[in-house]
């Protein structure tokens, strides 16, 4: 038996039109699957903390979910079932963690990898706890500073849906950038990176990442891998605002690393402080916090029928 967890807005009804064309699979119907539907923000988490290792005498072989990155962080926090295989078809707009994993975009095809056990592989999630929150997981990233705030923009935008639909959200990203590096005003941390200390006292971003991308595909942290050893941190401090639009024109191809302003890190465990609160954004929801731990999870999340290109 496998648990499907569907999200019917994500990606403008995109995972919803997925799911229904999955229905009339015979790979599908021989899963056994109980299907739920999302109804509001924070659904996913409740439905997988709920989800016991058998329903009425059957084994729960596996978890699949349909939807977006935020449908996937959703479940990951909410699984009391760790151990239990996890497989992502996305229908999302951003679609990060399945371009950073490259997964491929067939649902058929990663239905067929789920049902044969074609391929079985780890992801390492991050753990973080800040003043309100803890031991909670990311998927993809979690970011300090401006990204934050241009995630929150772009969250809010009233083109969102628009530019979803015609399958552009890169440029809802590249929009909010644009309206926001006008007014921000770059962040004074300190940073603990298995402990050494450092300071950055005019930070425009502090980004820890499980793979490249954010943002729907801007390739923010191009050394970033999934491993169970360390993060790849990005940081980009004192740079000025006018040099920012020019580095945020090489984010899609990684060339920003070139910039003086720009430095990478390897750390297995982070610590975050600063004197007032700081914005930051965990796969793309935001908050905001005066300090933040880090650390790398002890055992992997099991991705089945990853069909990875």
């Amino acid at each position: 038996m496998y648990i499907f967890i569907i999200n019917p807005i994500a990606g403008n009804g995109r995972a919803k039109k997925i799911h229904v064309k999955l229905l009339k699979d015979p790979e599908y119907v021989q899963l056994n699957p109980i299907c739920y539907y999302t109804e509001y923000s924070g659904h996913a988490e409740i439905i997988a903390a709920e989800i016991k290792e058998t329903i009425d005498g059957q084994l729960v072989e596996g978890i699949v979910i349909i939807g977006g990155d935020g449908t996937l962080h959703e479940v990951m926090n909410g699984m009391k079932l760790h151990d239990v295989p996890i497989s992502f078809i996305p229908g999302g707009s951003g679609n990060d963690f399945a371009r950073g994993f490259r997964l491929k975009k067939d649902p058929k095809e990663t239905l067929y990898a789920i049902k044969n056990n074609v391929k079985t592989l780890d992801y390492w999630l991050g753990v973080y706890e800040t003043n309100q929150i803890k031991d909670n997981y990311f998927v993809n990233c979690i970011g300090f500073g401006f990204d934050a705030v241009v995630a929150a923009s772009a969250n809010n935008s009233r083109y969102k849906r628009l530019f979803n639909r015609l399958y552009l959200s890169p440029i809802i990203y590249l929009f909010s950038l644009l309206k926001e590096l006008l007014f921000y005003k770059p962040v004074s941390i300190t940073v603990e990176m298995d402990g050494v200390e450092r300071e950055f006292s005019q930070c425009l971003l502090f980004t820890v990442n499980n793979h490249p991308y954010i943002g729907g595909g801007m390739k923010v942290n191009p050394l970033a891998e999934n491993n169970k050893d360390d993060y790849s941190i990005i940081v980009i401090d004192s740079i000025s605002k006018w040099k920012v639009l020019v580095l945020f024109s090489t984010v899609f191809t990684g060339r920003h690393l070139r910039f003086k302003e720009v430095s990478t890190f390897k750390a297995r465990q982070i610590k975050i402080q600063a004197t007032e609160p700081v914005p930051y954004q965990v796969d793309g929801e935001t908050s905001s916090t005066m300090k933040c731990s880090i650390k790398k999870t002890a055992n992997p999340t099991i991705i089945k029928g990853a069909s990875i290109d």
